[in-house]
């Protein structure tokens, strides 16, 4: 018999198919998404959590740790399960937060190989899991996934349409880059917000898919100190959507991909001059091309194998012991942005007293804390329990 999983989401997502399927696989997998509860306070969803949890025998606990500002060190550890996993994707900029959090868990789960390299850097057992989307999730547990595959890639042989193809959000970076592209005459389709099944067509009918990885922000927020840098070299999916389809891309650098992928397979460009270089060589080339797009594609299949890519982090899961990394301390920032993530959880002038008690929660995360940290924190807290209580009360009745 299987053993049991729960994997705890931020909220419904395209990709969670994915990451189930690849558990589902090994496990009796269940999920949940804490943005469904939307009436309990910190401590009623971790009862509920542990209740499920102990009725449905389940021993390990998948956390979805990223954007939403709610799954951290103190909510993991309040949870019983055998064994616990970090989940992270979108880790760039809150590396320094989640190798805190991560420390309530046994392994940590990335979509980045670049920060599972950062996560080992700090000694936790961390492995990347390559992230499907569902509409290649839906075929990967069949037994002839390579044939499967080639049908979503029917029609790769017949005539494109579109030269060059960029989709995703729209900064001003990313339109200085496109802009230049078509100043140097490359015919670009650049599209964004359209409906799966829209895109998918889109990415079939292309020779090449652009792939822009900077980071969206305008500034790299760092918790542990100050903003410094504009932005980050992210990997992005895009790669392996263009893979999947049978379509090659062209890639703006990450250190990301740089661990995954060789020049025969994801040509690498810094600068806009670079990007027309590449992209003009390739469209006057079509062996080269089919060269490039059939590299990709087998890339890819080989990194989403389950052999390859699950079955290590299933025998790391199965292990009975785990390394530890042991914190000195956990910084004031972090004690900070986790008492503010416990109280404002169903926070109205209706629920005072229920939220006051969550107090209890607060005084217990600092009490191995200096004077200092102690006061600043209970004196923002209790500003905070009274500020947002009027607040979200306000906001509820418009």
């Amino acid at each position: 018999m299987k053993k049991k999983v729960l994997i705890i989401f931020k909220y419904p997502h395209e990709w969670n198919l994915g990451v189930t399927d690849k558990f589902s696989n090994y496990y009796d997998t269940e999920f949940l998404y804490i943005s469904n509860f939307k009436n309990e306070n910190f401590t009623e969803i971790v009862n509920d959590i542990n209740n499920l949890i102990k009725s449905k025998n389940i021993e390990i606990v998948v956390f979805d740790g990223g954007y939403l500002k709610f799954i951290n060190l103190f909510f993991i550890k309040k949870i019983n399960s055998n064994k616990k996993i970090l989940m992270t994707s979108d880790n760039f900029h809150l590396y320094e937060l989640n190798s805190i959090t991560a420390n309530a868990c046994d392994l940590v789960l990335c979509a980045d190989p670049f920060s599972t390299l950062k996560f080992k850097e700090k000694g936790y057992e961390a492995f990347t899991l390559f992230h499907t989307h569902h509409h290649i999730a839906s075929i990967s547990g069949k037994a002839n996934k390579i044939l499967e595959l080639r049908k979503i890639n029917k029609n790769n042989n017949e005539k494109k349409e579109i030269d060059v193809l960029f989709f995703g959000h729209q900064t001003p970076d990313r339109k200085n880059i496109l802009d230049y592209l078509v100043k140097e005459g490359i015919q670009l389709k650049n599209v964004s917000g359209l409906p799966q099944d829209e895109l998918w067509e889109l990415i079939i009918k292309s020779k090449i898919i652009v792939n822009l990885s900077k980071s969206r922000t305008s500034v790299v927020e760092n918790y542990a100190s100050e903003n410094v840098f504009k932005f980050n070299y992210q990997f992005k999916g895009r790669i392996f959507l263009s893979g999947f389809h049978g379509v090659a891309c062209v890639s703006e650098y990450s250190p990301g991909q740089e661990l995954l992928f060789n020049e025969n397979e994801v040509p690498t460009f810094f600068t806009k001059e670079e990007c027309v270089k590449i992209l003009k060589k390739l469209l006057k080339n079509e062996e080269l091309l089919a060269k490039y797009s059939n590299n990709l594609t087998s890339k890819i299949n080989e990194l989403c194998d389950d052999k390859k890519n699950f079955e290590p982090i299933y025998n790391a899961i199965e292990k009975s012991n785990h390394r530890r990394v042991a914190l000195i301390k956990i910084p004031y920032w972090y004690l900070r942005i986790s008492a503010k993530q416990i109280l404002l959880r169903n926070m109205k002038l209706s629920n005072l007293i229920k939220t006051i008690f969550q107090l209890r929660i607060i005084f217990s995360i600092i009490k191995n804390s200096n004077f200092s940290i102690k006061f600043l924190i209970v004196s923002e807290s209790i500003i905070n329990t009274l500020w947002y209580s009027f607040i979200f009360t306000f906001m509820s009745k418009k």
